[in-house]
């Protein structure tokens, strides 16, 4: 008698190599492998859709209100989207204006961000030389508030795709985000930042 025939892993081991068994392993391995990519993207969005810089950024604007006014200039669009209205003495803050901004020695000073956004898809996850991860991401915006869209000279979309890169690093047990570049809100805002401080006409 050939025990090793009579063997109960034999069976198992013939079906695991047949054409149907390498099919099911190969199967297997497919979805335990996107299960952890799938668990490994969540915890990068939750870490940029906790992180205020993304979820909810900054519309980090301020400025004197003895501007000179320019109706082709953000005064105007200001003015024009009903945020304040030009005097001989400055620029006069609307009651919709004071939603979004509080004057202050002089100066405008925004108080609300510019919009809300949110992950669409992350693109890339892979863990750089120190223990960090970089992520490129596509996100949206589900809000953009009126100074957004009335002053920045390429104001964000609604539900447009727009890519965007973080580096998040280990916070305890979960991911918190180091660096964040999102360019199609940076660079607007950066411009408009430049044209109220006066270094940019």
């Amino acid at each position: 008698m050939n025990l090793a025939a009579d063997s109960p892993q034999r069976p198992i081991l013939k079906r695991l190599l047949s054409p149907w068994g390498i099919a099911v392993v190969l199967l297997a391995v497919f979805f335990l492998g996107e299960g952890y990519l799938a668990w490994r993207d969540r915890a990068a969005e939750a870490a940029l859709l906790t992180d205020s810089g993304f979820a909810t950024p900054a519309f980090d604007l301020s400025f004197s209100k003895k501007i000179p006014y320019d109706p082709l200039s953000f005064t105007g669009k200001g003015a024009q989207a009903g945020l304040w209205k030009w005097s001989p003495d400055g620029l006069v803050l609307t009651d919709d204006g004071r939603k979004y901004f509080d004057e202050s020695g002089g100066m405008f000073v925004s108080r609300l961000p510019a919009g809300q956004r949110r992950i669409k898809r992350i693109r890339i996850n892979t863990a750089t030389g120190d223990g960090d991860r970089h992520v490129e991401f596509i996100y949206e915006w589900t809000e953009v508030s009126p100074p957004s869209t009335a002053l920045l000279v390429h104001p964000p979309l609604l539900k447009e795709e727009y890519p965007g890169e973080a580096t998040l690093t280990r916070d305890g047990g979960s991911w918190k985000v180091k660096s964040l570049r999102t360019l199609d809100f940076e660079e607007p805002m950066t411009h408009l930042k430049e044209v109220a401080s006066g270094v940019r006409k």
